[in-house]
């Protein structure tokens, strides 16, 4: 979800289960959300490997090794209106690549 600044909708960052995913899920499908009261903090061991703790590079992670409720990141915060909000940010986002991909002629694509 990088098309749009997550910072401008949500207060908490995080990687599962953490208050972006969860306000997108709380508005797609909420009957998929167990009540936000019965979330951790989602507190995460970190990686022994600094270039994947710093987002640079990428691993996937065994969820129950990494943290107690398989969340990283709170989602204490999460809400349905901040989900719509950020979904349709980035579906706008998405169609105005799809809009721009489609106007422009794939011979000629650099200026």
């Amino acid at each position: 979800y990088q098309a749009v600044d997550q910072s401008q909708f949500f207060e908490e960052a995080g990687g599962h289960a953490d208050e972006m995913e969860t306000s997108l899920m709380l508005f797609l499908e909420p009957g998929l959300v167990l009540p936000v009261g019965n979330a951790g903090k989602g507190d995460a061991k970190k990686f022994r490997i600094n270039a994947l703790n710093e987002n640079w590079a990428w691993s996937e992670r065994k969820w129950s090794r990494v943290t107690e409720d398989t969340g990283v990141g709170n989602p204490a915060k999460a809400t349905r209106e901040k989900g719509e909000k950020f979904f349709n940010a980035v579906t706008d986002r998405l169609c105005e690549l799809i809009f721009e991909l489609a106007g422009t002629d794939i011979s000629d694509m650099y200026v």
